[in-house]
């Protein structure tokens, strides 16, 4: 988007995979645009990758830092990226220059490692020999780039000139306002926040779905008519919650809460609600076959879909990963189709991936859909009690089928949150 306006862009990174990828002019990525706008801008010459970061930095008057920030394995946050990253830069850093920090961080990180890193490495000062800007992306996978281009921009700044530099150079590619707030620390518990409320309602779907299993209630009906109401709006159930951020970003609040002393209680119970989704996934599982009078072990499941969310290939902390591993561990035989990935891809991914979705149903003892894609949408009952085995299961965690309708051609429904 940036050459797209004229600017000369460097993209570095240490994967030398998406190096190549992007300097033949390709997306290392999937997102409906971008081939043709890389293709376009590397055949420009505005547009080139490399790994040479310190090269790069020092023929540069604005850097963008959009490196990940993980979870290590006790579920706090891991800035090692972003520390390196910092060191780095800071280098090869030159006078004048301007970084705008963008991955998700917990309010204070900028402020403190980022700032503290750059000014060491570069024997610099912020704000009077380089400047300092926060802004988070706010974007999701399958439409980043309409999403980058149109939704409001958050920036915070280390001060004044920092931040009237950094709104005025984000605006150069976005549509919609530059929302200047306060301090970075907004910035950053800003879109934080964003994605806590996301994590905390779909927590609230789930637990209410729960319930209805248990009360014989329908929950895909409570949702389509309490939210006739205009200050309601349930989401959807589904199997947990995925993609590379609203799994990863409550903790990265948690730990800061904790730093100034304040529990945040319903964050960390959201957290465990939908953590916990996966294995309500599998005993959904279980009951099915257990009604077609099977057991786990050597059961033949058609998993469809490793996707987080429909429509788009993108397999991050997808829960299916953990829902898959957990039959597999007891004896089920697992095949996978997912149209947004091939059959290498589904390999590399650590799943028994086939081609087409009737190779993965047929001879089933049950079907199990993770995500609502819309091809599983197409697909017609009449194919399933003819592919699957006799006496087989479907567990439909995305309300894709009407219970009544699978009932009535003979095969046994269990569903999230269909109580029916």
């Amino acid at each position: 988007l940036f050459a797209d306006t004229g600017a000369r862009v460097i993209g570095v990174d240490v994967n030398h995979s998406i190096i190549d990828t992007v300097n033949k002019g390709k997306s290392p990525v999937a997102e409906p645009g971008l081939d043709v706008l890389v293709k376009k801008q590397v055949s420009k010459g505005q547009l080139r990758a490399t790994d040479d970061l310190k090269d790069a930095i020092s023929k540069s008057d604005i850097v963008i830092l959009i490196v990940p920030t993980l979870l290590d394995q006790g579920k706090r946050p891991d800035y090692s990226a972003v520390e390196k990253a910092c060191k780095d830069i800071g280098h090869a850093l030159k006078k004048g220059s301007l970084v705008i920090f963008e991955s998700t961080v917990g309010p204070g990180i900028t402020e403190s490692l980022v700032k503290r890193e750059l000014e060491k490495a570069s024997g610099l000062k912020v704000e009077d020999d380089f400047g300092l800007a926060y802004s988070p992306i706010r974007a999701t996978a399958g439409r980043a780039l309409q999403d980058i281009v149109n939704y409001p921009r958050v920036v915070g700044a280390i001060g004044q000139r920092s931040l009237e530099v950094a709104s005025a150079v984000l605006a150069t590619i976005i549509k919609d306002p530059i929302i200047k707030v306060q301090n970075i620390k907004t910035a950053e518990a800003i879109k934080l926040f964003e994605n806590v409320y996301r994590d905390t309602n779909i927590a609230l779907a789930n637990e209410l779905a729960n319930f209805c299993e248990a009360a014989g209630i329908d929950y895909e009906e409570c949702v389509r008519v309490a939210n006739t109401q205009p200050y309601c709006h349930l989401h959807m159930s589904g199997i947990g919650v995925g993609g590379h951020c609203i799994p990863v970003n409550p903790y990265f609040l948690l730990e800061e809460a904790e730093n100034v002393g304040v529990k945040l209680h319903l964050i960390q119970l959201a957290r465990r609600t939908n953590d916990a989704m996966p294995k309500h996934t599998v005993n959904l599982v279980i009951d099915a076959l257990r009604a077609c009078r099977k057991n786990i072990r050597r059961a033949r499941i058609a998993v469809l879909g490793v996707s987080y969310r429909a429509n788009v290939k993108e397999a991050r902390f997808t829960p299916t990963k953990e829902v898959v591993a957990t039959l597999e561990k007891m004896g089920a035989k697992i095949s996978v189709y997912d149209p947004y990935f091939t059959v290498e891809e589904l390999k590399k991914l650590g799943y028994y991936g086939v081609h087409r979705l009737e190779v993965a149903v047929e001879n089933a003892d049950c079907v199990l859909i993770t995500v609502d894609h819309e091809e599983f949408k197409r697909l017609k009952l009449r194919t399933l009690t003819r592919l699957l085995r006799k006496k087989a299961g479907l567990v439909d965690c995305r309300s894709v089928f009407d219970p009544a309708e699978v009932e009535a051609v003979g095969i046994v429904y269990r569903g999230i949150g269909r109580g029916v």
